[in-house]
């Protein structure tokens, strides 16, 4: 009787369903890329990873924008965050981070014309600028308010690749982009290269892990970050940004 009941728990545990948690993500690019109806990059795979490397959890992604991550998150639609900084509007008091596995920045550019220099990038308000709607930029002192943006020519858009096209088709002076997705950008258009001057300043350098819902979240914070410790020694995640063609290191 003592062996049967044994038996029992093994086999519940055995095929006890995983516990599903639920992370956001917006259009980031490269962490995340809405793309023939359906989203890839960089969270996507982050995803994809833990979901191999242990079955207690199944890891979903959850869909939403720059602007409505917090009330998203508030509401319960998820629990983690992937690629995130608390100074990016965030209540600290309400999330908590993970340890930082991913490095990155944004940078300027503009057309590399035979005159122009580092220079150019020194004066942004006589510049008209594009970058990202809901995204907090350094130049900007991290606000998204009519005060901070007022003080620049500046269009927002939903997509880094339109902005630097609209950068090589003279449809705007400067655009601001993740150096990550640059990356990838230049290596799938390696004709580019040449037309474009990158600003060898960083607008910010940002220092990326989770972000998780303190009280909400069904993962603990300690597991997560020993799944992110065997990502990153295994070098399973670091074999993803080689493919892409990032390097994660400090600008």
């Amino acid at each position: 009787m003592k062996f049967s009941l044994i038996f029992l728990f093994l086999s519940s545990m055995a095929f006890a369903k995983p516990t599903p948690v639920d992370i956001g993500g917006y259009e980031f690019p490269p962490y995340v890329i809405s793309k023939n109806n359906g989203f890839q990059g960089l969270t996507l795979d982050l995803i994809q990873l833990l979901n191999q490397k242990q079955s207690r959890f199944e890891f979903r992604f959850v869909p939403t924008s720059p602007s409505r991550r917090y009330h998203d998150m508030k509401e319960g639609r998820y629990q983690i965050i992937a690629f995130e900084c608390k100074s990016w509007g965030w209540n600290p008091d309400l999330v908590t981070s993970t340890k930082i596995f991913q490095e990155g920045g944004e940078v300027f550019i503009a057309l590399n014309e035979p005159s122009r220099t580092q220079a150019y990038f020194k004066d942004l308000k006589s510049k008209k600028i594009r970058g990202m709607r809901g995204y907090h930029y350094g130049f900007l002192g991290l606000s998204t308010g009519p005060k901070a943006l007022k003080e620049f020519n500046l269009e927002l858009t939903n997509t880094q690749e339109g902005n630097i096209r609209a950068v090589l088709n003279k449809r705007t002076d400067i655009a601001i982009v993740s150096k990550e997705y640059l990356d990838i950008y230049l290596k799938e258009n390696p004709q580019d290269q040449k037309f474009l001057l990158i600003s060898k300043n960083f607008d910010q350098i940002y220092r990326l892990g989770l972000l998780v819902s303190n009280g909400q979240s069904t993962i603990k914070v300690a597991d997560l970050n020993k799944l992110i410790d065997d990502i990153v020694k295994d070098g399973s995640w670091d074999d993803i940004l080689k493919r892409k063609g990032i390097t994660n290191k400090r600008p």
